[in-house]
């Protein structure tokens, strides 16, 4: 029967596979420690097999309500001056009795310059939270409160701001057919919508202050918790 041992050796605290054990001591399934245990090299080891939770399509859906009510409060302005420009107008009645639309006084002179704050703001809002945060980090605002996190399929990493931003647009196909891709993940095995498939990505159970990378492939010398560089 062939060795698994990994290029190098096993390290201190690794998990042993059964037939690379010490024939006389079977039950001795961790390398010998050379320094302070690590809690999770108990539970995750080099060849064990990958655990992750996938994000239920309920917890997904009050991390989106919660960024969508930030959004709304960055874009506030918005909303403001255009209500502002909306009050000046009103709806009479032609002398051939059609509704037509009629300007009723003046338009205010913050309606313009709120209308324009809150489209920067609710701009700056979507590009640091969905591309930059997100991509960084794995987390949206919302992410965090209800502890998910986005990582590629593969790595189990964050994507970065580039690649969260092309799935904020791939979500266009989310919305097609009646938003069935944003209902794909009540029933998909990995709980992807369209735009995860595309982009190769999930969405796992990960509390923000959870220790970085639980399966233990941290750097030699690396702090618990610790992301690298």
């Amino acid at each position: 029967m062939a060795s698994s041992t990994p290029p190098g050796g096993y390290q201190p605290g690794d998990y042993v596979p059964f037939r690379d054990r010490d024939p006389h001591d079977p039950d001795h399934h961790r390398a010998p420690l050379a320094g302070p245990e690590d809690p999770f090299r108990a539970i995750y080891g080099y060849d064990a097999p990958e655990r992750i939770r996938l994000a239920g399509w309920g917890r997904r859906v009050l991390a989106y309500l919660f960024d969508t009510f930030l959004a709304c409060v960055a874009g506030s302005p918005f909303l403001i001056g255009y209500f502002q420009f909306a009050g000046t107008f009103e709806t009479t009645t032609d002398v051939y009795g059609e509704p037509t639309l009629t300007s009723a006084g003046d338009v205010p002179a913050t309606a313009g310059p709120l209308v324009l704050l809150g489209a920067l703001l609710y701009l700056a809002f979507f590009i640091y939270n969905w591309c930059i945060r997100q991509g960084r980090t794995g987390y949206t605002f919302g992410k965090s409160v209800v502890g998910i996190k986005l990582v590629a399929e593969r790595s189990k990493l964050p994507i970065g701001g580039g690649m969260a931003f092309l799935r904020q647009l791939a979500h266009v196909v989310d919305g097609l057919l009646c938003n069935l891709g944003y209902l794909w993940p009540i029933w998909d095995v990995k709980k992807q919508t369209f735009a995860d498939k595309i982009m190769g990505t999930l969405v796992i159970v990960q509390p923000a202050d959870q220790p970085y990378d639980p399966a233990g492939y941290r750097a030699q010398g690396q702090a618990p918790g610790q992301a690298p560089d």
